[in-house]
Formats: structure tokens, C-alpha cells, sequence
């Protein structure tokens, strides 16, 4: 913890330099992304904690970070002996990160952050909570002149996403969103997040670790749409096609100086969680725009899939599915061998049996291998060296997932290696009932995410336990794993809409014990209209078995036994013919009809 806690002393010397007296430091980059370049690491660097998600707080005789339940037990672990406080985001009487420092500061002193790595909405948010004590706001890097060894920024190579897997060109795609902006009376939007770009443009790169995607921003108007991403990394094509397309070529780094020149009346639809503050207050300091706070037309035209991304998705988890078949065939096979297994070798099979399908990029995240007791943590992350060797009993959870061209995937299962205990069964099949309500779920049109939360999470708050994550999320289209807007969660209130897809993963967490979840990912869809209104329904895209051995029959009812078997069915039927040999013998196997005695 030295290099930390020098690092933190470094800090607080510029910070007294700039007469600031706290300084926040989020997990974020200008484009508010969720996978980080290591280049915009700073949380990391300066606090020692890794998880995905956190944000530090550093005052000159206090520092603080705040993560959600994800990473409670890892947070602790990592920041032990740091001095550096956790704060357990969502829990009873923990405050906010402004929250903390509208009570730690007093009238006059400055917060300082680097504007381009929070969103206007976060800034937004820390002026009302500062302004009744008279608190300020500083938009300052403090960060590069203090990262000696930083590494360099992402730029690799840019390519396309053809047209027969995106389903729309991307000028189809620029009169959507020019249909959108005159829906809103606006005349211009700015795009930051970079599946928005990516997905507009029909571009991917390999910039961000398990996310396909460039670092770059689009701004989209009327007449004319721009790409600011840096023309030599441009793979053959790709600027005839985007030319083609009716999108102008600017540098990454123009897009502050663009919006500074923007001239005649510019009306700018703009949403506040998508774009970095600095952009934000550059858009409002010119005279020429005028900021129009609304939504991000391409978050919600993408979240709806259409029927050429549709088929590709089913296409892609019908691949994914075999590359898990050939995955668990040579794992049990080592297993049974005696040869040594560890969490990490899960990572290493799982990776190679991905990568022999046909059109796989890769993964959609890093593989979650948890043996036991690291289960218990929702995002452990198997390091060599300290990673859990399996042994003949217990349960294994995998999460993992692939990029396609065809499609993101995400799938987690839990497994019994051998003899598990009474409470892990019972666990395993209230898990198992849970994922079982939401995937018969039917619903009427304008259902929230919200709304339908307790479909799922309702079967394991009944036994007195909950689970600190949301029941589900989007997923992109050879894009990012996690997107939305919409989400299975308490507090979501996004509408869900036929052609979304959503993933279905309760979950059970028992620190020192275990950890058990099933993912499945569920294409909504339609379902029946009658004199009630329109009603949807879930299908299911992912494509293999749920382990059957520690399931309790008993604790099942007759319809839920039906579910699970028609599930294995169909899984084999699609499976099947595409699989021979020792993986095929153990698909019928594990999808053979649970009956109970």
C-alpha cells in the first residue's frame, strides 16, 4: 500500500498547489464508458482497488471510495491498510460521494475533478448538493502531471461492421437520428459514448478491452454528420464507405475546438448523462447554441434490434452454445484425469473454445471462474498464482461471454464438480425458480424494467436474502456487453419494447460460503393483443444446458419442471446438429428430462 499512499501525498501537495480541498477522481474516461483504457485508469492508480466500478474521494486529512455491491468484499481486501475508507454504495446511512463532501467542506473551499471524466449530469448533480454551503467547482487535470509512467492512449486499427450484420447502412442509421432531432426541435446532437459511434457508423476497433469499439465522438446535424477519429488508423474502405455514408472526417482531438467554432443558431439535443461536462460547458459558452437537455436517439434506436440483428444474435449464441459444449467436454475430461485445475484454466478453455468458432472477436468480458467461496463475490476475477484449485465437489460459477460479428453474448452457470452441500441445493433451485418466473414472464406493453424486477427477484426475497445487483441488462450488437437503457432493476423506468434484448441472471451470495447464478439472454418479443392490450413475452437467445445435479426436484412445481425440460429440448435440437463425438454424447446427456421420483 506505500505506492498508494504515495501517490495520495502527491495528490494532496498539487492539490493545496491549486488550492483545491478535496479532488474526485471516478471510474470513467471522457466517453463515460464502463471498460476503462488503462490510459484513463486514474481511480485505479491512485486507490489500489480494480474493480470496474468506484469512485475516490481525496480531502487532505480524508480519503474515501465508494463502490456497489459488486465489490464490497473486494474492496475491502484491496483497500486494507490503504487509509483509505470503503463506503458501500446503497447501503443504509452511506452517503453519497457529494453527499460526503457537501459535510466534510466548508463555505468558500473548492472541489476540484477533471470535467472531462464525469458527465454533465454527475457535475450537475454536485452543484445543488454544494451550492446552500456556498461550496465551488474547479474543472482541473491534476491527474497527468502526477502519472509519470502513464500508459498511452488506445488508437488500433478501425474497421468495418458490415452491413449484412448491422442491418441498416450507416446513412439509414443518420436519417433516424436526423428524424429524431426534428421530433425534439433540435438540429444537432453529440454522440460520446462510444457504442453510440460505433453502432452509428458501423465501425469497430479493438480500443477498449473486451468492448469492439474506437475511441472517438460524432456530432450529427441536419445537412451533415462528422466522425472525429484520427483518419490513419482507417483499415481499407472504411473512409470510401463512411464518405459514401455522408460522414465528414475530423480529428479525435478537433472535437473540442469544433464545438467552440459552431456557428449560426445551433440547436443541440443534448442528454447529460452521455456527455463529459467539458464538452457540455462548451457547448453552453458558446453564444451560437443553444443546449437542449433530452435524450440520446441513438442509445434508444440501437436498444431495439432489428430483424437482420435479430437473426445474428441467434446466430451468435448458437455458436457460443457449441464453444461451451466443447469447453465442458475437456473440462470434466481433466477432471476426471487428476490433472490439475485451477479457476484460470477455466479462463484459458473457455477463451480457446470461443475462438475455434467461426467469426469470433474475442470475449465480451473477462471470464468471472469462482470455485467455493469466491463465488460469493459477484466479480471475482481469477489472478495466476492465487487462483482456486478445483477439486471433485463444491460449485463452480462461470460468467462468461463472446464477441461475434453476429452478436455480444453473456451466459453464467453454476456447476457441481461433485457432492455439494443440502443449503447449496436449496439455494441452486430457489435460484434456478427465479430465473424460471422471469423467463414465463408475460406482460403488458409499457412494462418497465422496474416493474417487472419482482417477477424474479420476489422468489428469493421470500426466504429473508437478496442479491446487490440488478436481475438484468441490455447487451449490445458486437458491441458492449452491458447497454441500455434498459435493465431489469428496482429503479429503471424504461419502457420495455419488443426487439430489446435483456439478460435473466438472480443470484444467490453467501460470503465465506458460495455463490450461484444462471444467465440466460431473452430477446422480448410478442406475445398476444386481446381487449386488455398488447402483451409481450421473453424468448430465449442463449443456447446450452442448466446443470441438473443440484437441483431439488421437490422444490419444484409442475410447471416449472415442464419449463426446464422443454428449455433442454429445444437446446438440444438446436445444438445437436452441429455437434458429434464426446460433445454430443454429453449434450444428450445433460439435457435428458429431469423427473422426479
Amino acid at each position: 500500500m506505500e505506492n498508494v499512499k504515495d501517490r495520495i501525498s502527491a495528490l494532496r501537495t498539487e492539490m493545496k498547489r491549486s488550492g483545491l480541498s478535496a479532488y474526485l477522481i471516478p471510474s470513467s474516461d471522457p466517453h463515460m464508458g464502463e471498460y476503462v483504457p488503462d490510459y484513463w485508469q486514474a481511480r485505479k492508480y491512485f486507490s489500489g482497488f480494480t474493480g470496474s466500478a468506484g469512485t475516490l474521494a481525496v480531502l487532505h486529512n480524508r480519503c474515501g471510495l465508494w463502490t456497489d455491491g459488486r465489490y464490497f468484499i473486494q474492496a475491502e481486501q484491496q483497500l486494507a491498510g490503504s487509509g483509505i475508507d470503503l463506503f458501500r454504495m446503497g447501503t443504509v446511512g452511506v452517503p453519497t460521494p457529494a453527499e460526503f463532501l457537501a459535510q466534510s467542506l466548508q463555505k468558500g473551499d473548492v472541489a476540484g475533478f477533471d470535467g472531462r471524466m464525469l458527465s454533465a449530469a454527475n457535475v450537475q448533480t454536485l452543484k445543488e448538493k454544494f451550492q446552500e454551503k456556498g461550496i465551488e467547482i474547479r474543472s482541473v487535470d491534476l491527474i497527468t502531471a502526477l502519472w509519470n509512467d502513464r500508459p498511452l492512449p488506445p488508437a488500433t486499427e478501425v474497421y468495418l461492421h458490415g452491413d449484412e450484420y448491422a442491418g441498416l447502412s450507416c446513412a439509414q442509421k443518420l436519417d433516424q437520428v436526423r428524424a429524431g432531432l426534428k421530433k425534439n426541435g433540435a438540429s444537432c446532437q453529440i454522440y460520446a459514448r462510444l457504442e453510440c459511434v460505433a453502432w452509428l457508423c458501423n465501425i469497430r476497433a479493438s480500443d477498449i478491452a473486451y468492448n469492439p469499439m474506437p475511441v472517438s465522438y460524432a456530432a450529427v446535424f441536419e445537412n451533415r454528420a462528422v466522425l472525429f477519429l484520427d483518419e490513419e488508423r482507417l483499415q481499407g474502405g472504411v473512409r470510401e464507405y463512411l464518405e459514401k455514408n455522408g460522414v465528414i472526417l475530423k480529428r479525435y482531438d478537433e472535437i473540442g475546438s469544433f464545438l467552440k467554432d459552431l456557428n449560426g443558431d445551433t440547436t443541440v439535443l443534448v442528454d447529460p448523462d452521455g456527455i463529459n461536462y467539458e464538452l457540455y460547458r462548451t457547448l453552453e459558452e458558446n453564444p451560437h447554441c443553444t443546449v437542449k437537455e433530452g435524450p440520446d436517439l441513438v442509445i434508444n434506436l440501437k436498444a431495439v434490434k432489428n430483424k437482420t440483428e435479430i437473426l445474428n444474435f441467434r446466430t451468435a449464441h448458437v455458436r457460443d452454445g457449441c464453444a461451451m459444449v466443447e469447453f465442458c467436454v475437456e473440462l470434466e475430461k481433466r477432471l476426471k484425469r487428476g490433472d490439475p485445475v485451477t479457476e484460470c484454466t477455466v479462463c484459458d478453455l473457455l477463451r480457446e473454445a470461443r475462438a475455434r468458432q467461426k467469426n469470433n472477436r474475442g470475449e465480451s468480458f473477462g471470464t468471472i471462474a469462482a470455485y467455493r467461496e469466491n463465488a460469493a463475490m459477484m466479480h471475482y476475477a481469477p489472478k495466476p498464482g492465487t487462483c482456486k484449485k478445483l477439486e471433485r465437489g463444491g460449485l463452480l460459477l462461470i460468467d462468461s461471454g463472446g464477441q461475434y460479428l453476429e452478436g455480444s453474448t453473456d451466459i453464467t452457470r453454476t456447476f457441481a464438480l461433485g457432492p455439494v452441500t443440502d443449503e447449496e441445493k436449496k439455494h441452486y433451485t430457489w435460484v434456478l425458480k427465479a430465473h424460471i418466473a422471469l423467463a414465463s414472464a408475460v406482460f403488458l406493453e409499457g412494462t418497465t424494467g422496474g416493474n417487472i424486477d419482482m417477477v424474479c427477484r420476489g422468489q428469493i426475497q421470500k426466504h429473508g436474502i437478496d442479491y446487490r445487483c440488478g436481475t438484468g441488462h441490455g447487451v449490445g450488437m458486437f458491441g458492449s456487453v452491458h447497454e441500455g437503457p434498459q435493465s431489469i432493476r428496482t429503479k429503471n423506468d424504461v419502457v420495455l419494447r419488443s426487439g430489446m434484448n435483456i439478460t435473466n441472471e438472480p443470484g444467490i451470495y453467501e460470503e465465506g460460503k458460495h455463490g450461484i447464478r444462471t444467465e440466460n439472454m431473452m430477446q422480448i418479443t410478442d406475445a398476444m393483443s386481446n381487449e386488455y392490450g398488447h402483451f409481450l413475452r421473453f424468448e430465449i437467445l442463449t443456447c446450452f444446458p442448466i446443470d441438473k445435479e443440484p437441483i431439488l426436484p421437490e422444490l419444484l412445481t409442475k410447471d416449472e419442471i415442464a419449463w426446464l425440460n422443454e428449455y433442454h429440448s429445444r437446446v438440444y435440437r438446436t445444438l445437436s446438429p452441429l455437434l458429434s463425438g464426446e460433445e454430443l454424447t454429453w449434450l444428450r446427456q445433460k439435457t435428458l428430462p429431469l423427473i422426479v421420483k
